[in-house]
């Protein structure tokens, strides 16, 4: 059964004064035999310094187990096209992070654009705010591959999340933090095909969060796609 986690952090926190090192995630996905890990570069360092996003490319080519992701800055710019990153992160786009989100970005005239782009390039995006401004971004979209982490926690109710997207089959959910038995409530509603396995490292680890999905009691198939088979297939071949 192949693993990859989905979400993990990479680089230094400068509002957290932490630094999670490539062999810290070596180390994690030795332990847990995860064979591929997704990184992106912490906020508070990427709005600081837009460059982390291409030193986090840089170590990815030279490190294959890890999946870069482009952490999406304030202008919004898109994924750079044919750069080698695999998705993007948006965290909070000019609110508070993890807090409040700031809704005036909803009439930024340069969001069609990047929704726009987004799309075309195919690639998905984890996509991290309130539940109401969740909302209505994806009210915008059409078919842009969207990724919400914790199944919504930091945003809201996770049951607000799903019962609203429950019938959205472009958005996904990643498994990060979550409650077992409210993960239990996505897959019988959604399905296993649109959850994602993710430990959110530095706040969880590999171990307690694979730990997590293998106690689940939905069989060995469905597990599989949570692990790795439903991120593959978002972001094509690795």
């Amino acid at each position: 059964m192949e693993i990859i986690d989905s979400h993990t952090h990479w680089g230094p926190s400068l509002s957290m004064g932490t630094e999670v090192t490539t062999q810290e995630l070596l180390r994690q996905a030795e332990q847990s035999k995860v064979s591929q890990i997704v990184i992106f570069p912490f906020p508070s360092t990427a709005l600081a310094d837009e460059a982390i996003n291409e030193r986090l490319l840089d170590e990815a080519k030279k490190i294959k187990k890890l999946i870069p992701y482009y952490y999406i800055p304030e202008t919004m710019k898109p994924i750079p096209d044919g750069k080698g990153f695999y998705g993007g992160k948006w965290h909070w786009m000019r609110g508070v992070s993890d807090s409040s989100s700031n809704y005036q970005v909803l009439e930024d005239a340069r969001l069609k654009g990047f929704i726009e782009a987004s799309e075309k390039m195919d690639l998905p995006v984890v996509f991290e705010e309130e539940f109401p401004f969740t909302e209505a971004f994806i009210r915008k979209t059409k078919h842009l591959k969207i990724i919400i982490p914790h199944l919504g926690a930091l945003g809201g109710n996770p049951l607000d999340f799903l019962n609203t997207f429950k019938a959205r089959e472009n958005v996904y959910f990643d498994s990060a933090l979550a409650s077992p038995s409210i993960l239990m409530k996505f897959i019988e509603k959604i399905g296993h095909e649109r959850i994602l396995f993710g430990s959110d490292i530095p706040f969880g680890t590999m171990k307690g969060e694979l730990e997590k999905i293998l106690s689940l009691p939905i069989g060995d198939e469905k597990k599989d796609w949570i692990l790795s088979k439903n991120l593959k297939r978002l972001i094509g071949s690795i």
